[in-house]
């Protein structure tokens, strides 16, 4: 995990960071121009499960310590936030809110925004290495 601690959060800087977990997941680029390396590797981009590396990747120190989880929470934008929120009550409507304290709220909230930012981060990747491998498939 990156030292994040001194970082401040902004809504680009979570976009950023969900961007490089994307990157992590990809695949390496094949190391031979052919016909069956780049299909394998197009195989394997469009195999990757944004939702699953998102759930795996999410738990970044921006989350799990509630100070940062509320410094997050005050960085998205507010259509980005009411969204999460409505998404929370969704999930969580048989939560009873009196069993946790602003702090815990703003913890599962930054853990929803976070999520989401992951998968819309390798799901874009996916699709421009798609792309990618397409084209260099085309020109073979």
């Amino acid at each position: 995990m990156t030292d994040s601690s001194n970082i401040t959060i902004t809504y680009k800087a979570i976009r950023e960071r969900a961007a490089q977990v994307a990157q992590e997941y990809m695949p390496d680029f094949p190391k031979e121009s052919t016909f069956e390396s780049w299909v394998s590797f197009q195989r394997d981009v469009e195999s990757l499960d944004a939702f699953e590396i998102a759930h795996e990747s999410c738990e970044w120190d921006w989350v799990v310590y509630y100070h940062r989880a509320m410094e997050l929470c005050q960085a998205v934008p507010s259509d980005v936030l009411h969204d999460v929120e409505l998404e929370y009550a969704d999930l969580f409507s048989t939560v009873d809110p009196d069993q946790f304290g602003l702090y815990e709220f703003a913890f599962r909230l930054a853990a929803i925004i976070v999520t989401r930012e992951i998968e819309e981060a390798v799901e874009s990747l996916k699709e421009e290495m798609i792309d990618l491998a397409e084209t260099q498939l085309d020109n073979l």
